[in-house]
């Protein structure tokens, strides 16, 4: 492959002009082409040329900046069809990162006394009808942008299908309305309707648009000429316009990306030479963007879930790698990943690759902090006879709609199997792509002994049963707080996959009962005596009929609508999935049906034993069923 370095050689003559001017206006200089003298710059470049030639990304932008002096990094294409490089003007989808400008405008109007970050948010959103706590602990701008407040999470109907589609700020938000799962304050749950909320209370205490507000008050002080909130419309055809990949074995796929009704929470579009004029403001705690207090608060802990694990400032997500302090923000979408490291008084990285394979982030952070910045953590003396077995199960990341059926689809998204070793007294979990083992050192307290930075404390009730954990989830290289909580038997995927398949597997056998039904009556057509003590009315072989092939077109045609139309969810609930979810309410009256015939046929002891006692476990079986879908979302 070859490689698409943007890289410019400057003339001397140039660059003599350039000090000239330099000197007589008095500014710094800050050339974006100027090559830096720097170990860490190298140890950059010669990673990201090992990621782009190992075929780990399509293409790469990067920006780092040190000691008032930015240099761009580009490899790769833009868009693969048309060979379109990278370069420092390619605008891509930055997702999540979109969050910092969200949670900057906050503090500005902090800043100006409109807003404040601890008062209950009913007062600046009267007209909404929200769960927003109770006065005791109530919503919060400051749980807000901490990810703390406790917000059920929505993904179907997150997005639109087109731009004209997206709704309005506040009509989304009255729209979704997820509900509170846990008090405010609690713990630490990722939550994009979070940053949608503060967006609108953003938008009311300025009186304009929030994308309205972001251009005026960030992009155009800094001169991030090319950033917006606005969803392009020709993103797929423009060539100054990233194109978005998924990764497979044969190659790279073209991912299609819509448009977000939560603005806020993540639909920054913008470029490597912009969001090199962000980080500098980020890096230096640019005065004229924020006032010192406001940027104390911003670069400090404002909450986490353990003192030994990672926290949420207003916006960025601590680090600790390496036992290196430093902060980060990343943002995900189908296809991209893009990431904002900034190390105090070291230096600023932004990159953002057109891929949502992670792989090449986690080579890359792990590296460049391995080279810069040793690691001098040590492992801590382990605890001896402890009962790792009670810490042993499967959690689920809390980040899901306890209201609708992502309930259960989260159990197969972002599940973490603990498991224990006895001979070491550890526990043992699987996560970035290798086994680590984890040695108790405190009460609910593990660490890793390969990355001794990170822990995973456990929550206990007063019977000493699990509840949930806490860790540092590692994406793209660098970690997000994040809360777990233990699934009970009967909620596990283990129940879901190994044994709650006997429900609709016993349906099944309907079937045969139907084939003998209609062999019997074929044969009565020439025997009229032929079992005729023990056959059933027509009547009721109807009703059976009809229970047992609507109970297994369900079983059926809805998982498969789940699989097919995974991604639509995201726009919405498909309108063939719609179709298939009402056969799970036809399946009331048939199991009410089907009970009141069962007492007839006991009481008048009508049909085989057999028979009635096959019935009845059918009865007992759709109940169980139907108790699902109930407890599920599905009814």
């Amino acid at each position: 492959m070859n490689l698409r370095n943007n890289h410019i050689l400057i003339h001397v003559p140039i660059i003599l002009i350039l000090l000239l001017c330099n000197i007589a206006f008095g500014q710094n200089l800050t050339n974006p082409d100027y090559k830096i003298n720097d170990r860490i710059h190298s140890v950059i470049d010669s990673l990201m040329q090992k990621g782009y030639q190992d075929q780990m990304i399509p293409g790469i932008a990067l920006v780092f900046y040190k000691n008032d002096s930015v240099q761009f990094l580009n490899y790769g294409d833009a868009k693969i069809e048309s060979k379109e490089a990278v370069s420092n003007q390619t605008k891509f989808q930055l997702g999540s990162i979109g969050k910092l400008i969200t949670a900057v405008s906050v503090l500005q109007l902090v800043d100006q006394g409109k807003l404040d970050l601890h008062t209950d948010i009913s007062e600046y959103v009267q007209d909404l009808e929200l769960d927003l706590g109770t006065k005791d602990k109530p919503v919060t701008l400051h749980c807000l942008l901490t990810h703390s407040c406790g917000f059920n999470d929505t993904n179907i109907g997150y997005m639109s299908k087109d731009k004209e589609s997206v709704l309005p700020l506040e009509e989304y938000i009255k729209k979704t309305n997820p509900g509170l799962f846990q008090a405010p304050g609690t713990g630490i749950t990722y939550s994009n309707f979070s940053y949608a909320l503060a967006g609108l209370i953003v938008q009311k205490a300025a009186n304009t648009e929030f994308s309205v507000y972001a251009d005026r008050n960030i992009f155009r002080q800094l001169g991030m000429v090319n950033s917006t909130f606005d969803f392009p419309s020709d993103y797929e055809t423009e060539s100054t316009y990233a194109n978005a990949y998924s990764q497979t074995e044969e190659g790279y796929n073209k991912v299609k990306i819509y448009p977000r009704h939560a603005i806020p929470a993540g639909s920054l579009v913008s470029t490597s030479h912009d969001m090199s004029l962000f980080i500098k403001a980020m890096f230096n705690k640019d005065p004229e963007l924020l006032s010192p207090s406001s940027w104390d608060l911003f670069y400090s802990q404002q909450f986490k879930n353990h003192p030994l694990l990672n926290g949420y400032g207003y916006g960025l997500e601590h680090q600790n790698i390496n036992g290196k302090n430093s902060w980060a923000k990343g943002g995900m979408l189908p296809g991209v990943l893009s990431h904002i490291l900034i190390v105090p008084d070291e230096f600023a990285i932004f990159s953002v690759v057109n891929t949502s394979n992670d792989n090449f982030g986690e080579y890359f952070y792990k590296t460049l902090f391995d080279r810069a910045f040793p690691d001098t953590t040590t492992v801590k003396s382990a605890e001896k006879n402890v009962n790792t077995t009670k810490y042993t199960g499967v959690y689920r990341d809390k980040r899901y709609n306890r209201k609708t059926q992502e309930n259960m689809v989260s159990l197969f998204r972002g599940q973490w199997n603990v498991y224990d070793n006895k001979t070491t007294d550890s526990l043992v979990v699987y996560h970035n792509g290798r086994w680590h083992s984890y040695i108790p050192v405190g009460k609910g307290i593990f660490q890793n002994d390969f990355l001794p930075y990170e822990y995973i404390v456990f929550e206990e009730n007063e019977n000493g049963e699990i509840l949930s954990l806490s860790r540092n989830l590692n994406i793209g290289g660098l970690s997000v707080p994040t809360s777990y909580e233990k699934t009970k038997w009967y909620n596990s995927p283990v129940f879901l996959n190994e044994y709650y398949g006997f429900v609709p597997l016993f349906t099944f056998t309907g079937i045969i009962f139907i084939i003998f039904s209609l062999f019997v009556r074929l044969i009565r057509l020439r025997k009229k005596d032929f079992f005729k003590e023990k056959l059933l009315p027509a009547r009721f072989h109807i009703l059976f009929s009809a229970t047992i092939i609507l109970f297994i077109l369900h079983t059926i045609l809805v998982p498969w609508q789940l699989l097919k139309n995974i991604q639509e969810f995201l726009l919405g609930y498909p309108d063939s999935f719609r179709i298939v979810s009402l056969l799970g309410y036809l399946l009331i009256p048939l199991g009410i049906g089907l009970g009141f015939f069962l007492w007839k046929i006991w009481s008048k002891g009508l049909g085989s034993l057999f028979a009635r006692l096959y019935l009845t476990i059918l009865e007992v079986t759709l109940l169980i069923h139907i108790s699902f879908l109930f407890y599920w979302n599905f009814l």
